[in-house]
């Protein structure tokens, strides 16, 4: 006990004074104000927790307890908004589906603290021969559910605008990110933990001093020094869903209720269906990747972004092609211009850009480096048009380990991609509509390059779909 209390009320003090500097220096930007008052609930947090821990007496526990946990709700709440808008365009359509889910949340936070009146979220004793923990109730159970709910959505929404920015922005959010990403894993070590055990330790609790101190320490850093509020992404934006951060955030919320589950069904104690479980889980995991060809697609395609887009830099992308884009006043100027553009930039060839005209049900040829220009045609139910409709990434024609599950375009398109010298294929996606498609050839550098490549290539399939929608708007 003596130790943590100092540790909590150091960490608290410091996300207090850094909430403050942060509030006082910059306190013109909507992105600033947030980032102040998510330090101070933090750090007003761990000053509710020193002060519940050290006013236990042996056996015996007061009520503060019950309100620094319901008080992690709205603390998670706030750095979920932040990273909702940390670098983002903030138009209503984008963030609705957020704000209703924070609301949702806020009101069920004001609930857990009237809830508090009638029903109590921690037991009324210490347990362990050592006080160090209190047995949960069935409400703090439902609490700590919801912070780990909000704990992955966090770290998946930090995932996404990361991918997002240009190469200075993510050296000046890189150590805020690591801190916040500590501090979400451990709110879902946390919350884990304690429901798996039935109980809520003291010293789990006092190891969020740690991320605590470092986002105190990160956070003016970047707001003050750093002007992170003025930092905006330049890539287009990974769908929260589709980051490795939420995959594991919610393979870890299913773990927690199958262990719960198993351990009422056998009767084992959850620290044995916990071993058995990952050991049965670790076995088909390496069943899955070496048998399942989909399976392997689905985990490249999340560590893709963490191999490969260091390799170059979505901002310096983004400017060396926008002024083009912008100055093509037709969709034919347009169509003219990308392939010679897109090689040039990817160092790739041939490129060959596939459009629907207007109505038409199949995709033609209105592009080419290849000289003469194939005479090509895909109509939209065949199964290139299908998969890349369906995926909405760019996907491999040639080379990959996984070749079987392409049979059907394979057999079906094997003219068109013998014609344009296709290894590749990017397609131009706009909410959930295939606008049309990009047919390029192996890099200049040689095809182990190639997975790389791919998202160089989607960066800027983003750039001249924006361009089709911005000139289909303006007819």
């Amino acid at each position: 006990m003596n130790v943590m209390v100092p540790l909590l009320v150091a960490s608290g003090a410091l996300a207090l004074l850094s909430g403050a500097v942060v509030l006082l220096w910059k306190p013109n930007r909507v992105v600033s104000l947030l980032a102040a008052a998510s330090l101070l609930l933090l750090g007003l947090q761990q000053l509710g927790w020193a002060r519940a821990i050290d006013a236990i007496s042996w056996g015996e526990r007061n009520s503060w307890l019950d309100l620094s946990l319901v008080f992690a709700l709205p603390v998670s709440l706030a750095w979920l908004l932040l990273s909702v808008v940390l670098a983002r365009e903030t138009e209503p359509k984008q963030t609705r589906v957020w704000r209703l889910y924070i609301s949702f949340q806020a009101l069920l936070s004001l609930g857990a603290v009237a809830g508090l009146h009638w029903f109590s979220a921690l037991g009324r004793f210490v347990v362990g021969g050592d006080g160090r923990a209190v047995p949960l109730t069935s409400f703090a159970v439902l609490l700590l559910g919801n912070l780990l709910l909000n704990a992955t959505f966090l770290s998946a929404n930090l995932e996404s605008t990361y991918l997002g920015l240009s190469a200075r922005w993510r050296r000046v959010f890189r150590p805020m990110l690591a801190a916040l990403v500590l501090l979400c894993g451990l709110w879902i070590y946390l919350a884990m933990r304690s429901i798996l055990t039935g109980r809520l330790s003291f010293p789990d609790v006092a190891l969020t001093s740690i991320p605590v101190t470092l986002l105190a320490a990160a956070v003016p850093v970047a707001f003050v020094r750093k002007r992170m509020a003025e930092a905006s992404v330049t890539a287009h934006l990974k769908p929260f869903y589709e980051t490795a951060s939420f995959v594991v955030g919610m393979a870890a919320i299913v773990l927690l209720f199958a262990l719960v589950q198993i351990a009422h069904v056998t009767g084992w104690t959850v620290a044995r269906a916990f071993w058995i479980s990952t050991l049965c889980a670790a076995l088909l995991g390496l069943g899955a990747v070496a048998m399942s060809r989909r399976f392997q697609g689905s985990l490249q395609r999340l560590l893709e972004p963490f191999l490969y887009t260091s390799r170059f830099d979505p901002e310096a992308v983004w400017t060396r092609l926008s002024h083009e884009l912008d100055a093509s006043s037709t969709r034919q100027d347009l169509c003219r211009m990308v392939p010679a553009r897109t090689a040039e930039i990817a160092g790739i060839g041939p490129v060959t850009l596939f459009m629907a005209s207007g109505g038409a049900s199949d995709f033609e040829v209105v592009g080419s480096t290849l000289q003469p220009v194939p005479a090509e045609r895909v109509a939209r139910e065949e199964p290139l048009a299908r998969e890349l409709r369906a995926s909405r990434h760019a996907i491999h024609l040639r080379g990959r380990a996984d070749d079987l599950g392409l049979i059907p375009i394979y057999v079906e398109n094997a003219k068109q991609i013998a014609a344009c010298e296709a290894a590749c294929a990017v397609p131009l996606n706009e909410r959930g509509e295939l606008l049309g498609f990009i047919l390029c050839g192996d890099p200049d550098r040689g095809r182990e390059t190639l997975a790389g490549t791919l998202l160089l290539l989607e960066v800027v399939a983003q750039m001249v779909t924006t361009r089709l929608t911005s000139l289909r708007r303006d007819r």
